[in-house]
């Protein structure tokens, strides 16, 4: 009676064993900081800007709006002002640029090493036959993914 005992005793042991060598192990990774990690993909806005600007001096609407964020903040000359989505500011920008042709840009002041990077600058349109120069005010702000237009004001 005692050997059999033994022998079962064994044979659960050796069941059991064989059932965790089965099992896979898997090492502990800590949880990377949400803030590092998107720190770390987080590209800078220069290239962005870059593209923007080249948008307004060619009156190019959509160069522009593939950059808008959901909401954006609007203020143009024409009298638009407040918060619009990304398609109402698209044609808010776009009739804009079809009342005041854009022909240049110079930049006055710009931040970009700031979680809200911006750019202020002097826009150059043509009016029925003279030129006006508007003051613009752009913000970008980082939505995990890309930078994104949050505030436009030309006045």
């Amino acid at each position: 009676m005692k050997v059999k005992i033994i022998v079962l005793i064994l044979i659960q042991i050796f069941l059991g064993s064989l059932s965790l060598s089965g099992q896979t192990t898997r090492s502990f990774v800590p949880k990377q900081n949400l803030k590092e990690k998107e720190q770390k993909t987080q590209i800078r806005p220069e290239t962005e800007f870059e593209n923007i600007i080249n948008g307004l001096t060619n009156g190019n609407t959509n160069q522009i709006s593939r950059y808008f964020s959901q909401q954006v903040y609007l203020s143009l000359r024409s009298g638009e002002r407040g918060y619009y989505s990304s398609n109402q500011a698209y044609y808010l920008i776009d009739n804009f640029f079809n009342i005041y042709q854009p022909i240049s840009f110079q930049i006055t002041s710009r931040m970009f090493e700031s979680s809200i990077p911006y750019l202020a600058g002097k826009l150059y349109c043509r009016f029925k036959g003279s030129i006006e120069v508007f003051q613009l005010y752009l913000s970008l702000s980082w939505n995990g993914n890309r930078w994104e237009i949050t505030q436009i004001s030309i006045n």
